[in-house]
């Protein structure tokens, strides 16, 4: 189960909330560049506020990070409720997305076009659907049931060899 489409896109809200939480604590220490490299102006008017959505972004980051870990597992059950978090945590971008849009700052500030937000937050939604629909479970009962197939058709084959013999020797 690898699940692409939904890894890409909790990758990519990962990495933004990363990096949102990470230059919101660069601006609270007084790094305004990183190298040659201005940073954003802070989310946050106060310290406090930028506190705050350090402490959200990075978060948000850290569950994203642990529902890839769990999509990407190779023990089924643990995937499974890996797939439950994934949307979990899509829920958890579209309440800060939510909460840009109704309450403005500071997190107004961390989207710079929230109607973009919004189809970010769609075309994640659709890919976890997506992943979820073409998923191919390995169920026990399904590898019997194809086993079982496998025997039938074997059997028939078999038949089939043994009337074509009795064909041959009707010929000679």
């Amino acid at each position: 189960m690898t699940k692409v489409a939904s890894s890409f896109a909790l990758s990519l809200w990962l990495g933004f909330y990363a990096v949102t939480g990470l230059s919101e604590l660069a601006h609270l220490a007084g790094i305004d560049h990183i190298g040659s490299q201005a940073l954003e102006p802070a989310a946050g008017g106060t310290a406090a506020q930028s506190a705050f959505v350090a402490l959200v972004a990075l978060s948000a980051a850290g569950v994203m990070a642990a529902t890839l870990a769990f999509l990407r597992s190779s023990n089924v059950r643990i995937a499974r409720r890996g797939e439950a978090f994934a949307f979990g945590s899509i829920g958890l971008a579209s309440a800060t997305v939510v909460a840009a849009y109704l309450f403005g700052a500071p997190f107004s500030h961390v989207f710079d076009r929230v109607d973009l937000a919004f189809w970010a937050l769609f075309l994640s939604v659709v890919a976890l659907v997506f992943d979820h629909a073409v998923a191919i479970r390995d169920d026990a009962d399904d590898d019997m049931a194809f086993r079982k197939a496998l025997a039938a058709l074997e059997r028939p084959s078999d038949h089939r060899s043994a009337i074509g013999r009795s064909h041959e020797k009707d010929r000679g």
